[in-house]
């Protein structure tokens, strides 16, 4: 239920960003923010606060996803 509710805030940050932004494809943040949230909060292996801990990469290909991504 946790990752549901991150997944929500992800889009809504998503379309505010896009909205004040006054650009941006909001249909490929909310279409992808399930898995991102997945993938961050419970696969990849990372510590934000120390940069030689970056265990694992995440490459975004789907550029219209950005606004997620940031969120």
């Amino acid at each position: 239920m946790e990752l549901k509710k991150t997944a929500n805030r992800v889009r809504i940050n998503s379309l505010l960003s896009i909205y004040y932004a006054k650009s941006g494809h909001p249909g490929g943040s909310l279409s992808c923010a399930d898995i991102l949230t997945f993938l961050f909060l419970k696969e990849m292996r990372i510590e934000i606060s120390d940069e030689k801990m970056l265990k694992d990469r995440f490459i975004l290909s789907k550029g219209h996803a950005v606004p997620a991504f940031y969120s």
